[in-house]
């Protein structure tokens, strides 16, 4: 990012806000600073992208293909909106250039070319930020791809069909059953009553319309022992008939 943030460091000892030592600081340290700017990691590693597709969040294959889709397609909205952005903004300093062109050497003149020029030089900061946010738009835009490509073949070797894969209600009852039973395991930590309601409410929701997709026998032999207590506190509340 370089000449166009190092332009602003120096440049910045000429602000009236700043005090003097504060300004220096700024230009003895540039060099990290602009390491800084280029380095900070915007948005998620690998490694919080995957907790977000962890068991606890998405217990099935399809419940985390769905949300890693979904990551993806915002991360890749916004950086169309960011292309976009950038080409206006690059608009805007040819813009300004056109408009220093046409002014002339009255006092008048002389402090509206420093407000342009001042404009131009924070525009430019402004695009090398922008430069920046899409590069790691793009990391997550393709990270959240290498996670969908995992999860793709493990679908595909489970035997699901491309339908039933792009299709989010087709699995969001087995992803329903397993998480709402998941939540229910926190009702010992929870002294809020409205929030005990709802655990209870989700968890009897996602039985039931297991039930009723006729898909509930086969997705309890799959309950870990967490879930299976679950299981049984419906059952102590609301009888066997869930």
């Amino acid at each position: 990012m370089g000449n166009d943030l190092m332009i602003l460091l120096d440049k910045v000892q000429d602000f009236g806000v700043m005090k003097k030592e504060d300004a220096n600081f700024l230009i003895e340290n540039k060099d990290h600073l602009m390491k800084v700017f280029d380095k900070v990691y915007m948005w998620r590693t690998e490694s919080q992208k995957r907790s977000i597709l962890s068991d606890s969040y998405h217990p099935t294959l399809h419940g985390k293909f769905h949300q890693a889709i979904a990551e993806q397609k915002v991360q890749l909205d916004q950086a169309f909106y960011l292309a976009k952005d950038f080409e206006m903004k690059k608009l805007e300093i040819e813009e300004l250039l056109l408009d220093l062109d046409e002014l002339t050497d009255t006092k008048r003149d002389d402090i509206i070319r420093k407000k342009k020029m001042l404009e131009i030089n924070f525009k430019q900061y402004e695009l090398k930020q922008m430069e920046i946010a899409m590069n790691y738009r793009m990391e997550e835009v393709k990270g959240w791809q290498e996670l969908q490509n995992e999860i793709l073949d493990l679908m595909k070797t489970d035997g699901m069909s491309e339908d039933e894969i792009w299709n989010k209600n087709i699995g969001e009852v087995e992803d329903n059953f397993f998480l709402f039973l998941t939540n229910l395991c926190g009702l010992p930590q929870s002294t809020d009553g409205g929030e005990v309601q709802n655990l209870y409410a989700l968890a009897r929701f996602g039985v039931r319309q297991a039930k009723q997709a006729g898909v509930y026998d086969k997705l309890i032999t799959r309950c870990n022992k967490n879930q299976l207590w679950a299981i049984d506190q419906l059952k102590a509340t609301f009888g066997n008939d869930i």
